[in-house]
C-alpha cells in the first residue's frame, strides 16, 4: 500500500501550507546514493530547494488539462515580485491559463507581461518563505502523426513539445516555473528555435489523472497508480533536483526496462515492435555506462527513454532523467535526409546513397539517443542558457555524443555521424544555395531552423575535435570529466569550457584562435571544404540510373561552392 499511501500525499494539495519537509524528501529519494551529498555540497540543504507540487488532470477527448499547483520559495530568494515562466505559450499564446493566484493563502495580483510570463506580486516582507498556489487550465493544441517529421522547413515553433495526437500527448512545459536571472535579467523565453528554456534545481512532486488507457510519464521516482473507480488513474512522480519536470502520456505503450549498473533504464514506445524496443533499450544502457565511466555518476535512479512526435527537424528532446526520441527515427520510418530539404534534387543524393540509407537511419537513432544521453552533463548537471548562449552546450553536447560511440565501440557510426550529420548537413546545405554563418548568437538571432541545425550542430561542434587533436585525447577526455565535475549543478557560460581547455592545455592563444575562428568567423568552406561526391559514390553502389542533369546539376553546384 506504500504507492497509495503516496499518491494520496501528492494529491493533498488543500494543506499547502504544511510541512514541506516530509514533499521534499519523497523528491530527493530520486536520487542516486551519493547524489544528494553532491547536490548539497553547491546548493546547501536540498530541502529547501524551491518545491513545485501539481495536481493535473487530463480529459483526452477535449485535450484538456486541469488542476492546481503549488510552488513554494525559500526566505532566501523571496523579492517583492515573483515571476513564472510558461513556455507552452510562446508558440501557443493562452494555452496555458493562470489564474486565482494566493500568496501564503491570501490572494494576490496576477499580471501577464508577455504571452509566455506571469508577473505575481508578493505582498510580503523580503526573506518571508513564500507559497503561492494557483489553478491551472491548459488547452492542448492538435498534432496531426504525418506532421510529425525531421523537416526543417516548417514554421518555427516548439517542435511539437505542448501538442496532442490520438495517440500521445507531449505537456512539456505544463508546470509553471520560476525563470533563472543573470545579472538581474530574466532568462528569455523560447524564441521558436532550439531549446525552450532552462531553470534553476528544484524539487517536484506531481500527481496525474488520465483515462485508464493512457499511461503518465515524468523524471524521477514513480510512485504509484492509484485507480479512480471512474473510469480513470491517477499516476504519481517525484523527482528532486531537476531543472525541468517533464510530462508525457502515451495511449497503450510497450515498455521495456533493463538495469545500467544502479541505473533503471525504461523504454516506452508507441511502436508494437518490441526488437526496436529491445535494441533502444541495450543502446541506453551501453551509452549511459560509458558516459558514466568518462564524466562521472549520473544523478538519478531512473532513465526514461520515451517515443514522441516531434516535428520541425527535432529528432528528441532532453530533460533531466528523461530523454525522447521523435516518432519517425523510434519506428524507422523516418527519411534521415528529410531535413536537409533537398527539393528536387533529393532522389539524386539518396540515388547516391542506395542501400546505405537503412544504416543510416539506424544510425541516426542511435546518434540522437547519444546526443540526448550527453545532455543529461551538458545542460541538466551543468546548467547554461540556451535561449542566449545555445552554443554553451549544443555543440559539446554533438560532440560528446560522437566520443560516446567511439567509447561503446562504435567508432565506424561516429565516422558516419562526423561526416553526414556534421560536415555532411553543413556541405549538402551549402550546396543548395545555403550560407556559412556565425555560430556564437542567441537563438533568436537565427533567421530559421535549418540555419540554426547547420551551424549549431553541424559547423560549430567540429571545433571539439581540433581542440581535442591539441590536447591529445587523454588530456582530453580528463579535460571533460573536469568540466562536469567543477560545474556540476552550478551555471556556465559560453567561454566556461574552452578557457578551461586554455588553461588546462597551457595553449591559451591556439585555443582562443580555434573558438574564433570556427563560432565567430567564416571559414566552414575551407575548414569543413566539399561534398565528396566519390565517398557517396561508393557508398551508394555508384551512379546508375541517375539522370544525367540532376548529376550536371550537382557539379555544378560544386563547382560554384569552390569558386569555380
Amino acid at each position: 500500500m506504500r504507492s497509495f499511501v503516496l499518491a494520496s500525499m501528492v494529491a493533498a494539495l488543500p494543506a499547502l501550507s504544511a510541512e514541506l519537509a516530509p514533499e521534499a524528501q519523497i523528491a530527493l529519494t530520486s536520487l542516486r546514493s551519493g547524489e544528494r551529498a553532491r547536490v548539497e555540497a553547491v546548493l546547501g540543504e536540498a530541502t529547501a530547494l524551491p518545491l513545485y507540487r501539481g495536481d493535473f488532470t487530463v480529459d483526452a477527448r477535449k485535450r484538456t488539462v486541469t488542476g492546481r499547483v503549488a510552488i513554494s520559495v525559500p526566505a532566501k530568494a523571496v523579492t517583492h515580485e515573483l515571476f513564472l515562466r510558461c513556455t507552452p505559450n510562446a508558440n501557443h499564446p493562452g494555452a496555458v491559463v493562470l489564474s486565482k493566484a494566493k500568496v501564503n493563502g491570501t490572494s494576490a495580483p496576477l499580471s501577464q507581461p508577455d504571452p509566455s510570463l506571469y508577473r505575481l506580486k508578493l505582498d510580503v516582507e523580503p526573506g518571508t518563505p513564500v507559497t503561492v498556489e494557483l489553478q491551472l487550465d491548459a488547452k492542448v493544441p492538435a498534432v496531426k502523426r504525418e506532421a510529425t517529421a525531421l523537416s526543417l522547413d516548417g514554421a518555427a515553433g516548439d517542435y511539437g513539445a505542448f501538442s496532442a495526437a490520438d495517440d500521445s500527448f507531449s505537456l512539456i512545459g505544463l508546470m509553471p516555473m520560476i525563470p533563472p536571472e543573470r545579472r538581474g535579467q530574466l532568462f528569455e523565453g523560447p524564441s521558436g528555435i532550439g531549446d525552450l528554456g532552462t531553470f534553476a534545481p528544484s524539487n517536484f512532486v506531481v500527481s496525474v489523472t488520465a483515462p485508464t488507457q493512457w499511461r503518465v510519464l515524468a523524471n524521477g521516482q514513480a510512485l504509484g497508480e492509484v485507480p479512480t473507480g471512474s473510469g480513470t488513474v491517477r499516476f504519481s512522480y517525484a523527482v528532486g533536483a531537476a531543472r525541468d519536470l517533464p510530462l508525457m502520456l502515451l495511449k497503450r505503450p510497450q515498455v521495456v526496462t533493463k538495469k545500467s549498473g544502479e541505473v533503471e533504464v525504461e523504454v516506452v514506445l508507441l511502436s508494437p515492435d518490441k526488437r526496436r524496443a529491445e535494441r533502444m533499450l541495450q543502446v541506453t544502457t551501453e551509452l549511459i555506462a560509458a558516459f558514466e565511466q568518462k564524466l562521472g555518476p549520473y544523478p538519478f535512479k531512473t532513465l526514461r527513454v520515451v517515443e514522441q512526435r516531434l516535428h520541425g527537424g527535432a529528432g528528441g528532446m532532453e530533460f533531466p532523467g528523461f530523454i525522447t526520441v521523435g516518432s519517425g527515427l523510434a519506428s524507422g520510418e523516418m527519411d534521415p535526409l528529410e531535413a536537409l530539404g533537398l527539393g528536387d534534387s533529393a532522389h539524386l543524393v539518396k540515388g547516391l546513397l542506395g542501400p546505405s540509407i537503412k544504416e543510416l537511419i539506424a544510425q541516426t537513432l542511435d546518434f540522437t539517443i547519444a546526443h540526448e544521453l550527453a545532455h543529461q552533463y551538458t545542460a541538466m548537471l551543468v546548467g547554461n542558457d540556451p535561449i542566449a548562449e545555445p552554443i554553451a552546450d549544443e555543440p559539446l553536447t554533438q560532440h560528446l555524443a560522437l566520443l560516446a560511440l567511439e567509447w561503446t565501440g562504435a567508432k565506424k557510426t561516429a565516422q558516419s555521424m562526423r561526416d553526414n550529420q556534421l560536415k555532411g548537413v553543413y556541405q549538402l546545405t551549402r550546396m543548395m544555395g545555403g550560407s556559412d554563418g556565425i555560430a556564437e548568437r542567441p537563438t533568436h538571432e537565427y533567421g530559421s531552423n535549418r540555419e540554426y541545425a547547420v551551424l549549431m550542430y553541424g559547423k560549430a561542434p567540429m571545433l571539439f575535435d581540433e581542440l581535442r587533436r591539441l590536447a591529445g585525447n587523454d588530456a582530453w577526455e580528463r579535460m571533460l570529466k573536469r568540466y562536469v565535475e567543477e560545474n556540476r549543478y552550478r551555471w556556465v557560460t559560453a567561454r566556461t569550457f574552452t578557457d578551461l581547455v586554455g588553461r588546462e592545455s597551457r595553449q591559451q592563444a591556439r585555443v582562443e584562435a580555434l573558438r574564433k575562428r570556427w563560432w565567430q568567423e567564416l571559414h566552414g568552406d575551407e575548414d569543413i571544404g566539399q561534398v565528396d561526391l566519390d565517398s557517396m559514390m561508393n557508398k551508394g553502389g555508384g551512379l546508375q540510373g541517375i539522370d544525367p542533369a540532376l548529376l550536371k546539376q550537382m557539379e555544378d553546384a560544386m563547382k560554384a561552392l569552390g569558386g569555380e
